[in-house]
C-alpha cells in the first residue's frame, strides 16, 4: 500500500494508466476498421455472387433445381428461393468454409419485397452471422420440387456467411490483448526503472532534510543539474537550509547577547542590593547603592524596551501609514540633540518636499538614533550635519559627520544587533548596541534602505531613503516642506 500511494507508484500506475487508455484507443479503432473492411469485402462479394447467380439463372433453363443452384455457389453461402406471395420455397445446405454443415439464417415466415433489399446482417440459431441481399428472378423461372411439382419464382436471398471474418476478428483481439499486456507490463518496468534512477535526488534530499532537522546544519544537498526541475528544487531548498542556518546562528548570537547584556546590569544590582541587606554601606555609600541600583534598572530597561521594539519590528507588522513631514522631525531632533550636547555644532539642512507616509514615532526614532550615534561616536569638537531633501519620489534623510570614521570591517557590522565599534569599552557605559540594527529594522519597514559609507580619517555619512508621501495634501506647520530652501545652524 505504501509503495502505491508514493511518488513513484502514482507515476507508474498513472503511466500504465494513460499508456493502456492509448492502447484500448488504438485496438479498438483497429479492430472496428478491419470490421468495417471485412463487412465492405462481404458486400462486394455478395454483389458479385449475385450478379453470378442471376446471369446463371438467366441463361439456364425456365425450371430449376435446389442442386442446380447448389453448384454455383461455393461453401459458406447460402440461396433461399422465395415465391410470388414472400413464402420461402426452399434454399441450399449451409456449410462452413471447410464444407461441414452449419446453422442456416434465420429468417421470417414471409418475406416482403422491401426484406433486404440492401445488404444487411442476419443471424442464426448458435450458427454464424449472415451478410444477406434479396434479388428478383423474373417470372418465368420456376423451381421444381425432389416430388416433381413446380411452383413460379419471384426472387431469392442470397447470403454469406461471416464465420471466416468473425474468426479472423477473434484472433486478432486475442492478440492485441497479448500484445497489450505484455506491452503494459514492459512500460510498467521500464517506468519503474526510470523513475527509481529519476526520483534519487529526491530520497536524498529526504534524508539530508532529516540529518538537517536532527541538527547537522551544515549538511546540504548535492544538485545533480541546476537546469532540471529537480536540481532547481535542489537549490531553492539549499538556499533555505543556508537562511535557517543564518537565522538560527543569529537568534544564538542574539540570546547571547542579550544576556550578556542583561548579566551584567543585574549582577550589579545584586552586589549592591546584597551589600545594602547586610548592612555593610553606611549612609553615604547606601544612598550609592540606591543610585547606582537605579541607574542600572534604566539600562536594563532601556535594553529590554529596545528588543520588544526589534520584536515587534520583526514580526513585519505594517506600519502605521499616516502623513509625516521628514524635515518637521528633523528640527525637532536636532533641537532635541542641542538641548541634551549644547557644546556639539550640528547643521540642520531642508531642501524641497520633505513629506513621506508612515509612523511619526518610529522615524523619530530614526532620527534620534542617528544623530545620537554621531554625537556618542565622535569627538566633541566634530561638527554634525543633518540633510533632509526630498522631491515627488523619494525623500533622503542624511545624517553625517567629520569624525574619525571607520575601517570597511567595522563598517559591515554597525547595522548589526549589539555590535559596538569599541569592543574595548565596559559593557556598563555607553548604549546598548542596537540603536542602528532598530534605525535599519523601521526603515526596511517602511519600504526604505539605509547606506553607510565611511572610510577612516574621513567621517561617516549615513543615508536614509524613502518614497515620498502625497505632498499636495500634507500640512507643514515648521513651513521647512516645500519648494524654498531652509538653513539653520544650531550651535
Amino acid at each position: 500500500m505504501r509503495r502505491v500511494t508514493s511518488l513513484r507508484g502514482r507515476l507508474v500506475c498513472a503511466v500504465i494508466a494513460l499508456a493502456a487508455l492509448g492502447m484500448v484507443i488504438v485496438d479498438a479503432a483497429s479492430i472496428v476498421a478491419l470490421q468495417v473492411y471485412f463487412q465492405d469485402r462481404a458486400d462486394a462479394w455478395l454483389s458479385d455472387a449475385t450478379a453470378r447467380v442471376t446471369r446463371a439463372i438467366e441463361t439456364a433453363p425456365v425450371v430449376v433445381t435446389k442442386d442446380s443452384l447448389a453448384v454455383l455457389l461455393q461453401p459458406g453461402y447460402v440461396v433461399v428461393l422465395v415465391g410470388d406471395d414472400g413464402r420461402i420455397l426452399d434454399q441450399t445446405p449451409a456449410l462452413e468454409s471447410s464444407g461441414r454443415p452449419t446453422s442456416p439464417p434465420t429468417l421470417p415466415a414471409t418475406l416482403g419485397q422491401d426484406f433486404a433489399a440492401k445488404p444487411v446482417t442476419l443471424s442464426s440459431d448458435g450458427g454464424p452471422q449472415y451478410r444477406a441481399q434479396m434479388f428478383s428472378v423474373g417470372h418465368n423461372i420456376r423451381f421444381t420440387y425432389p416430388d416433381g411439382r413446380q411452383e413460379p419464382i419471384a426472387s431469392a436471398l442470397l447470403a454469406e456467411s461471416l464465420d471466416p471474418t468473425q474468426q479472423a476478428l477473434d484472433r486478432l483481439v486475442l492478440f492485441e490483448l497479448i500484445a497489450t499486456a505484455a506491452a503494459l507490463a514492459g512500460i510498467g518496468l521500464l517506468s519503474f526503472a526510470v523513475l527509481k534512477v529519476g526520483l534519487h535526488p529526491l530520497r536524498d534530499m529526504a534524508r539530508t532534510a532529516r540529518r538537517i532537522a536532527a541538527g547537522e546544519l551544515h549538511q546540504r544537498i548535492e544538485a545533480p543539474n541546476e537546469g532540471t526541475e529537480i536540481g532547481q528544487v535542489v537549490v531553492a531548498l539549499n538556499e533555505a537550509f543556508d537562511a535557517r542556518q543564518r537565522s538560527e546562528e543569529r537568534l544564538r548570537r542574539f540570546v547571547a547577547d542579550a544576556s550578556h547584556e542583561l548579566r551584567t546590569p543585574l549582577t550589579t544590582i545584586r552586589g549592591w542590593a546584597e551589600m545594602h541587606q547586610h548592612g555593610l554601606a553606611g549612609e553615604e555609600l547606601t544612598a550609592l547603592s540606591l543610585s547606582r541600583i537605579q541607574q542600572e534598572s534604566a539600562r536594563m530597561q532601556d535594553l529590554v524596551g529596545d528588543l520588544l521594539l526589534l520584536a515587534q519590528l520583526d514580526q513585519q507588522h505594517e506600519p502605521v501609514a499616516e502623513t509625516v513631514d521628514l524635515g518637521a522631525l528633523a528640527a525637532d531632533a536636532v533641537a532635541d540633540a542641542q538641548v541634551t550636547a549644547p557644546q556639539r555644532r550640528i547643521r540642520l539642512l531642508v531642501r524641497g518636499r520633505t513629506v513621506v507616509s508612515g509612523d511619526e514615532n518610529r522615524l523619530r526614532e530614526v532620527l534620534q538614533n542617528l544623530i545620537s550615534n554621531a554625537l556618542v561616536h565622535t569627538p566633541s569638537g566634530t561638527e554634525v550635519e543633518v540633510r533632509v531633501t526630498g522631491d515627488c519620489a523619494r525623500v533622503e534623510l542624511v545624517v553625517a559627520d567629520d569624525g574619525p570614521g571607520m575601517d570597511e570591517a567595522t563598517a559591515g557590522r554597525v547595522f548589526e544587533r549589539f555590535f559596538r565599534a569599541d569592543q574595548a569599552r565596559s559593557p556598563g557605559t555607553g548604549g546598548t548596541g542596537l540603536g542602528l540594527s532598530i534605525v535599519r529594522s523601521i526603515v526596511l519597514a517602511h519600504g526604505g534602505a539605509v547606506d553607510l559609507v565611511t572610510r577612516p580619517g574621513e567621517g561617516s555619512v549615513f543615508t536614509v531613503s524613502l518614497s515620498s508621501g502625497s505632498w499636495e495634501s500634507a500640512v507643514s506647520p515648521t513651513g521647512l516642506a516645500g519648494d524654498s530652501e531652509h538653513e539653520g545652524r544650531v550651535q
